[in-house]
């Protein structure tokens, strides 16, 4: 796990250094293509994806990869683990200078359910979320653990609201102190992993896995709950294509906001 943990750092710090000179620019935010998931892709989204992909390539390890722009691949012929991997989640904050963007990394085998170490860091500032299955989550390498909070009335939950997710937001509206949107699923996810949020909803079917991967486990090594907006743990194949829902919380109020938001 040593290995995978360093490779991930590789990663990320590869990440950072390619897309710095593209952060707040045109030229980043230049469409350039189509990305396996389906949606644009942006220069600055095949640059961090070129940049994490050569880390990957040059490690020699036998892996399969899930990433936003180039799909399911393989590096080698007998794959140790799956690398599910968003290299610039938050593309609309960094191509404005939000800095409120990561890298998302995760390494697991086929499934959602069986990932067994996390990385989420902000390439903004630096902020470096980590998990690995049964050791706890750290941020900056300290021990983080979700929220106390206990009363819907005190609750701060990230959520998304366009398409088709406005019954929620009204429902959620209702109920809770805050709702906050910063447009990065794997940073939001780290915020209830330590305590910023007290939850995170998303149940318009539109998440994919590399989105939330490894805000999952950071999660759930911090202490918190998260399910798949119908009350069931989170599952599904690793791939680029399929879809998931997810409420993720401190686990404390976990049953009142499923039935708030009308589970």
């Amino acid at each position: 796990m040593s290995e995978i943990a360093v490779l991930c750092d590789d990663v990320a710090e590869a990440v950072a250094r390619a897309i710095k000179e593209l952060v707040g620019t045109q030229k980043g935010n230049r469409v350039v293509g189509m990305g396996a998931d389906g949606t644009p892709s942006k220069l600055i989204d095949i640059v961090a994806e070129d940049a994490a992909l050569e880390i990957l390539a040059s490690s020699g390890i036998d892996m399969k990869v899930v990433s936003e722009e180039k799909g399911s691949f393989a590096y080698g012929e007998r794959p140790e683990f799956t690398v599910v991997l968003d290299p610039l989640d938050g593309t609309f904050n960094a191509t404005r200078n939000i800095p409120f963007y990561s890298v998302s990394i995760a390494i697991g085998n086929n499934d959602l359910s069986d990932i067994r170490y996390a990385k989420v860091f902000n390439l903004a500032n630096g902020t470096d979320f980590t998990a690995s299955l049964g050791e706890g989550a750290l941020c900056n390498g300290q021990e983080i653990q979700t929220s106390s909070v206990n009363r819907m009335q005190d609750l701060t939950v990230a959520t998304y609201a366009y398409d088709n997710g406005w019954d929620v937001l009204k429902r959620l509206g209702r109920q809770v102190r805050r709702i906050r949107t910063l447009g990065s699923v794997a940073l939001e996810l780290c915020y209830v992993a330590s305590g910023s949020f007290d939850a995170f909803v998303d149940t318009r079917n539109r998440l994919r896995m590399m989105d939330v991967a490894a805000g999952l486990l950071i999660i759930k090594e911090a202490g918190g709950k998260v399910t798949d907006g119908q009350g069931n743990l989170p599952n599904g194949e690793l791939s680029v294509i399929d879809r998931v829902n997810i409420v993720a919380s401190n686990g404390i109020i976990h049953t009142a906001l499923e039935k708030t938001i009308g589970l």
